[in-house]
This record gives structure tokens, sequence and C-alpha cells, in this order.
């Protein structure tokens, strides 16, 4: 496993404290707003924001699908399609989107122990780029 993070080291095979300090630095303004944890196979989970907003996604490298996470109820004062805003750009999010710092922990750290990932989190697949066939 590979653990990256915005204007961080990159660190192999992460502890759970080092997962930990490195994903409760992340800020949406801050130095580091968004980190990444990859397998080897290709397979990672990624995050942008950091302590109350976040959202969450994961890329699935066999069938090449990038899902983002969300909740089965809103919980948050956010509309559809308000912003989230950090380092690397704004991302439109739905209102069941939204995610704490800790949420964010736990799908890190099973993600990092090969586990699956919690069941409360659900996902949808998004398409990030229109690509033409081949």
């Amino acid at each position: 496993m590979k653990l990256e993070a915005e204007n961080s080291p990159v660190i192999v095979g992460a502890s759970q404290a080092q997962l930990i300090k490195t994903l409760k630095k992340l800020k949406s303004y801050g130095p580091s707003s968004f980190a990444c944890i990859t397998d080897d196979d290709g397979n990672y989970v990624q995050v942008a924001g950091g302590r109350f907003t976040c959202f969450i996604e994961r890329y699935d490298a066999k069938s090449k699908k990038l899902f983002r996470g969300y909740h089965s109820s809103s919980s948050t004062n956010f509309e559809d399609g308000a912003l989230l805003s950090f380092s690397a750009g704004r991302v439109p999010l739905k209102k069941d989107e939204w995610f704490n710092i800790d949420d964010v922990i736990e799908v890190f750290s099973m993600f990092n122990q090969r586990q699956a990932l919690p069941g409360s989190i659900y996902w949808r697949e998004i398409n990030v780029l229109n690509q033409s066939g081949s």
C-alpha cells in the first residue's frame, strides 16, 4: 500500500498511526487538502477536503470505474450542487456525499488492512471524463 497526501512524503506500508496523522492534517484551505491510498493492483481510495467537509472516492482497477461515497440519508446542511473547494479545484457534491474525517479514516483504515469497506457507506459510479471509445 502507498499513502500519498498533498505536500507530504509518500509512505509505503503506512501504519495506522501514520494514516490517522496524515488524514487529520487535511484541510480544504490548507497546504494538504487531498490524499490517496493505492494497493499493488492499482485500486485506490481518495479523499479531498478535511475535518467536517470531505468527499471520498474509490477506484476499481479491474473495471476501470470510479465511485463516489454517499450516505443512505443526508445529514448535512448542504444542498445538491454545493461546491467543495480545495487546492486541486472545486467539486460539486450531492447533499449525501459529504463526510467528516472520522468516516474517511475508517474507509482508509479498512482499505489499508485489505478489509471490506464499511457497509454504512454506499458507492455510486461517477463519470469523470467523457471518453471516446477505441
